[in-house]
């Protein structure tokens, strides 16, 4: 019998593609050879994964050869194929879909999102079928080969943590205090037992859970959950009345960040049991009553779920998600109800739920298109058997998209238009769980005052020495209280250096913004809403805040480098935590002397005056470059 061949979707993470050939070998005995469609490498240390991974199949005597992913479109392998659409977009993933259902192929992708469970393997064509990859599951061995290894990190085994179920691997990693990589039922865990971060009766940091979560991923690629036990000696320690709040803020940060924040003394089976207990999946949903229809799926991703809103303007909207995303489905509800549009909404029983999102969905569709309603569906959020889920469910005439950076692809071809000019920064941070309380609620641009604003930056040196005394201060606020009938304690003055700087920045980005329908906000605090609300205390202050072609800003104004760099760390935290991972930063000096900016990748530093040849963009005449999707770093 001919070996088949192995097609292969491959994303940053090997283990997909190094599990489904796995499957394919138990099934068929061996490949012919292996083709990867191959999407580009996220940054070096996912590049150096991926070399280790074909190193791998060249020890093993597996012929691979990489390919174009346009290519697997064009494609018709005369032999018996198995095609694995898990890695990469889900785009490619519906569209080889389409493409390899035909005769001579067995189309399939794995499934690892459920916490203690061994990944499944979902055969879509020409039968559907679900089975367990217990025996195939990748080892301990296995994931330091593809992960540790390539990125430098020693490992040594040792006994897994107690709150594992029996049969969990572990390495303790020399060169990384705190932590122990655990794999179990082939999914890999990052879990901390020094025992706790930064010690048992202390308070937890926000910071540290932060920096813990993206270690995890490092290691051990997008499915590696990061587990930190909480703090129970210093829950102990607090009021019997604090010690609620102290724990939503713990868990409300963790959440955040992706993190599993447990009970140290309780077995992690109990701990996941209780994320999905009495949250059952509907037997069916309510016809529609009304179009246009959006059918979406809950996960963290925002932006693409604002962006289907903008586009389809729907009067009824279907969420589904698992119970893990409980608080993202809550935030989703609020915002669509809030925009008038009636919801519909469901959990589904795990991640793997592939035939559960089909069968919810598809009478809904034949109902609205029955009745003549536009049909929309978007792809981006859930998994890739979510989404691929969601895809079945639909028919001639309803139209699925997916947001690819700021366009809108659609899947029979060609692109549509998001109209972001009518995107507010404030439904973005809804969908994120927050509202916007402005510090300057009714500050408009003014040309007076902003010439005034100017003045004193010019006059920075000579201005700033006697601040409270300055005439130029006075006028620019007697020109504010006259403008906006705001007015400020003498006490307060001080405080108010930072403002002309804000107040022209927020002038010039809402210049730039305005011919496209955009508009910026001055300074003010990010204020978790219900269901977050652990967070309140925790204001985040912002000098600005604004929306543009599908990236939420935040502002960030100080008279000199010195004080960007020293804010940097915790504005590039607070643009991840709150906006996502399309968000963005925005800061800007009066002045830039020294050398180039800290490296981030969501952080853009302008600057009125300098910065030339060191990475910073000139503020306000580089805007359109600085808020590009990728702004290349100003080289002169």
């Amino acid at each position: 019998m001919q070996a088949p061949v192995y097609l292969c979707l491959l994303g940053n993470d090997p283990a997909p593609a190094y599990l489904g050939l796995k499957v394919v070998e138990r099934e068929a005995g061996r490949v012919a050879k292996a083709v990867f469609y191959s999407f580009p490498a996220w940054n070096e240390e996912y590049g150096k994964k991926r070399q280790a991974f074909f190193r791998l199949l060249s020890e093993k005597g597996v012929l691979y050869e990489e390919r174009p992913l346009e290519k697997g479109l064009e494609e018709a392998e005369a032999r018996e194929v198995w095609v694995n659409l898990t890695g990469g977009a889900k785009y490619w993933a519906v569209r080889f879909l389409g493409h390899w259902r035909r005769p001579g192929a067995r189309v399939f992708l794995v499934e690892g999102h459920r916490a203690l469970e061994a990944p499944r393997a979902l055969f879509l064509w020409p039968r559907e079928e679900e089975r367990s990859l217990e025996a195939e599951a990748l080892t301990l061995e296995e994931y330091a080969r593809l992960y540790l290894e390539p990125l430098g990190e020693a490992w040594e085994r040792v006994s897994p943590p107690g709150a594992f179920p029996p049969g969990a691997q572990a390495a303790r990693l020399p060169g990384r205090e705190g932590g122990v990589f655990v794999v179990h039922r082939g999914l890999p865990y990052w879990y901390w037992v020094r025992p706790h971060l930064g010690g048992e009766a202390k308070e937890m940091s926000r910071k540290a859970l932060s920096a813990f979560s993206g270690e995890a991923k490092r290691l051990g690629g997008q499915l590696c959950l990061p587990v930190v036990p909480y703090h129970k000696a210093h829950l102990r320690s607090r009021h019997p009345k604090e010690r609620e709040n102290v724990f939503a803020r713990w868990r409300a940060w963790a959440r955040e960040y992706g993190v599993f924040l447990v009970d140290p003394g309780r077995p992690l089976e109990e701990e996941v049991a209780s994320l999905i207990k009495g949250k059952a999946s509907k037997k069916a949903l309510p016809l529609p009553q009304e179009g246009p229809l959006l059918l979406a799926l809950v996960s963290e991703q925002a932006v693409p779920l604002y962006a289907a809103y903008l586009h389809a303007g729907p009067r009824e909207v279907y969420l589904l998600t698992t119970p893990e995303m409980e608080s993202r489905l809550r935030w989703a509800e609020a915002f669509f109800r809030g925009k008038g549009v009636r919801v519909h909404r469901s959990f589904l029983s795990g991640p793997w739920a592939l035939r559960e999102v089909r069968d919810l969905l598809a009478p809904v569709v034949e109902e609205a298109l029955r009745r003549g309603h536009p049909v929309h569906a978007n792809l981006n959020s859930g998994t890739t058997a979510m989404a691929l889920g969601l895809y079945l469910a639909l028919r001639d005439g309803a139209r699925a998209h997916y947001l690819d950076g700021d366009r809108l692809l659609l899947l029979d071809g060609g692109e549509a238009e998001v109209p972001w000019e009518e995107g507010r920064p404030e439904d973005l941070l809804a969908l994120r769980g927050y509202r916007f309380e402005e510090e300057y609620p009714d500050a408009r641009p003014d040309p007076g005052l902003l010439a005034l604003a100017e003045e004193i930056l010019r006059r920075w040196d000579e201005v700033q020495t006697s601040w409270e005394a300055s005439p130029l201060v006075r006028r620019f606020l007697k020109f504010w209280k006259k403008r906006f009938g705001q007015a400020f304690p003498p006490k307060r003055l001080s405080r108010l250096k930072g403002l002309p700087l804000e107040y022209a920045v927020y002038s010039h980005l809402n210049a730039h913004l305005a011919p496209k329908g955009g508009q910026a906000r001055m300074g003010g605090h990010l204020v978790p809403l219900g269901g977050n609300e652990a967070l309140a205390p925790q204001f985040t202050e912002v000098d600005g805040v604004f929306f543009h072609r599908g990236a939420l800003w935040f502002v960030e104004c100080k008279p000199t480098d010195e004080g960007l760099r020293e804010r940097a760390p915790i504005m590039a935290e607070l643009v991840r935590s709150v906006g996502g991972v399309e968000a963005r930063g925005l800061m800007v000096a009066r002045r830039w002397r020294g050398a180039p900016p800290p490296a981030s990748p969501n952080l853009v530093y302008m600057a009125l005056e300098g910065g030339e040849g060191v990475g910073v963009y000139r503020f306000p005449e580089e805007l359109e470059k600085a808020l590009s999707r990728n702004p290349a770093p100003r080289r002169g």
